[in-house]
């Protein structure tokens, strides 16, 4: 990043808050103990300045050199730009996926990763693009690129229906609701129609994650919230054969375990399904 946003984000700066983040990202680059909700802050200032529409490009194009960047707050900094900056309706598809391409390989940490996934709401207007476009990164063998594939489907897929509506998590999940009934049958042919993307997440989770921890803990979290949202269907691939790996499979019936919404005798169906062999 350029000086300037340097100095500006040390204005921020916290100690405390820099030695409490500072154990929960591993391998990080050096932090300057800054909220995020002050990056957003910035980054909305950015994107907003009226005095220099093309501030957010100039900022997120300056990476090379003097201005790589050196501190954690400085990538998540670019990644929200991105975020916000690409959420504008002038942007192109092209422009928006090249915005996309050259952010990926910068991301080296899942809260970088996490936190500029939620911000990049330029799939909710091209969708199928964005799709086609992560494909490689679903499949890769690189771990941040894989996660950073999945948490893009958790954030801008899995809840949004044909008219680009956000799903509510089920509040309380009982075993009618997961139990395979001519009933369920139906209802599940309505909601994969309603819900485009539903059955193709399942496809891609149903396999085996050796990318590394990062990416095998957002493909657990995918299939959890994924079971929270629609147990039937997800229900259907976890106890049928399901192709993931044990770890992964394993850690994603944990998540559910530890999810409210599921009642007492779907938890204990869950645990059931732990495989016990440490492969």
């Amino acid at each position: 990043m350029q000086e300037d946003i340097r100095n500006m984000l040390a204005q921020y700066a916290d100690e405390q808050y820099r030695e409490f983040s500072a154990g929960l990202i591993p391998k990080a680059k050096p932090l300057i103990g800054v909220r995020l909700p002050q990056i957003r802050q910035i980054a909305k200032s950015i994107v907003n300045d009226k005095n220099n529409r093309e501030r957010w490009r100039q900022e997120t194009a300056a990476c090379n050199d003097i201005y790589a960047d050196f501190f954690f707050e400085e990538t998540m900094l670019r990644g929200i730009l991105i975020g916000y900056g690409t959420a504008k309706k002038e942007i192109s598809c092209e422009e928006g996926l090249a915005a996309l391409k050259a952010f990926i390989p910068y991301i080296d940490n899942w809260s970088v990763c996490d936190s500029f996934c939620n911000s990049f709401t330029f799939a909710n207007r091209y969708r199928d693009a964005v799709w086609t476009f992560l494909q490689s990164y679903l499949y890769s063998e690189q771990e941040f690129e894989v996660r950073v594939a999945l948490i893009l489907l958790l954030s801008q897929y899995l809840k949004y229906d044909v008219d680009n509506k956000k799903i509510s998590r089920n509040r309380n999940i009982c075993m009618a609701d997961i139990v395979q009934t001519q009933e369920n049958e139906a209802h599940s042919r309505q909601t994969k129609a309603q819900y485009p993307y539903l059955e193709k997440i399942l496809i891609v989770l149903n396999r085996a994650f050796s990318q590394g921890y990062y990416a095998r803990m957002a493909a657990a979290w995918l299939m959890a919230e994924t079971f929270v949202c629609f147990p039937y269907e997800a229900n259907k691939i976890l106890a049928d054969n399901c192709q993931m790996d044990t770890w992964t499979y394993n850690k994603a019936l944990q998540k559910i375990r530890e999810s409210l919404n599921p009642d007492r005798e779907v938890k204990e169906y869950v645990k059931s399904l732990k495989r016990r062999d440490k492969s």
